[in-house]
Order: C-alpha cells, then sequence, then structure tokens
C-alpha cells in the first residue's frame, strides 16, 4: 500500500514505475526533462503521460503526506497534498492569509507558484520553476514559521528535509 501510493498518478503505472527509475540513475537526475517525460516502449512521450516535473511533484507529496499525521478531514491519507498542493483547473484562495501551498498554474508546460500569506511568489518559468518553488516552499517552513508544517518538524528532530539550507 505505502508504494501503490506513489503510483497513482497515471492510469500508466508501468510508464511511472520506469520513469521514477530512469531518473534516479546517474547523478543529479541527469535525464530530468521538466516540460516532458521519457520515451517508452518505443514510443516518444506524449502529454497522455505525465511530465518529469509532475513526477517529481507528485513524489514530493506522497512523501510529505507519508510523514504528516492523519487527519480526519482528509480521509484519503493525503494531508499534505489536500492542504498544500493545488493544480489548474483548481484556484488557491489568496485572500485567505493561512493559506500556503504550491500551486500548479499550468500543467503543459509545467508551472508552479507559491501562495504564502496572500503573497503569490511566481518564480521563473522553465526547467527550475518547480525546484525553486519548492526550495522557496522550504525555506519559508524553515524562516517563517520555525521549521514546523503543522505540527510536524521538518527540521533535524523529525523529518529532517530542511538540512539542505545548513545553519
Amino acid at each position: 500500500n505505502t508504494i501503490v501510493q506513489y503510483l497513482d498518478l497515471t492510469p500508466n503505472q508501468e510508464y511511472l514505475f520506469e520513469r521514477i527509475k530512469e531518473l534516479s540513475q546517474g547523478g543529479c537526475m541527469s535525464s530530468f526533462r521538466w516540460n516532458r517525460g521519457g520515451d517508452f516502449k518505443g514510443r516518444k512521450w506524449d502529454t497522455d503521460l505525465p511530465t518529469d516535473s509532475a513526477i517529481i511533484m507528485h513524489v514530493f507529496c506522497t512523501y510529505l503526506d507519508s510523514r504528516l499525521p492523519p487527519h480526519p478531514k482528509y480521509p484519503d491519507g493525503k494531508t499534505f497534498t489536500s492542504q498544500h498542493f493545488v493544480q489548474t483547473p483548481n484556484k488557491p484562495d489568496v485572500t485567505n492569509e493561512n493559506v500556503f501551498c504550491v500551486y500548479q498554474s499550468a500543467i503543459n508546460p509545467p508551472h508552479y507558484e507559491l501562495i504564502y500569506q496572500r503573497h503569490v511568489y511566481n518564480l521563473p518559468k522553465g526547467r527550475n520553476n518547480m525546484f525553486h518553488t519548492l526550495l522557496m516552499f522550504l525555506y519559508i517552513i524553515k524562516t517563517k514559521e520555525s521549521g514546523m508544517l503543522g505540527r510536524v518538524n521538518l527540521g533535524l528532530s523529525g523529518v529532517n528535509i530542511l538540512w539542505i539550507f545548513g545553519e
């Protein structure tokens, strides 16, 4: 069941499994293609398959879903995804100062924005947009939220994902 959560992004789970395996090989995700994916079984990537950006975002959200405590409001177990990730055509409520989320404002090519305390941070488009958005999300948790995402410490005494920023 733990692995299945990572594969629910697309009905083509075989592609997803193979693509995650490809992305994990070599250094620094060298086969990463932000606005498309990889070829599969002799077929060129097409828009019926998720982009590499969508895959990495899904893996990130699913990992944090597994680290946050269950919430009765989200019986599917997607506590992080339900609270902190919004994908177009849905839109986050930017008038609500409590909204803190990554917003995917475009699917193809993928583009992500960060919403925090009624402010929309629209980071530069392109290959690094998703990475920059995730880094800013984590940086805000470290610097503005004392390392806490809700009741979960993302620092040293918790999930320990904030080590990337050093002291």
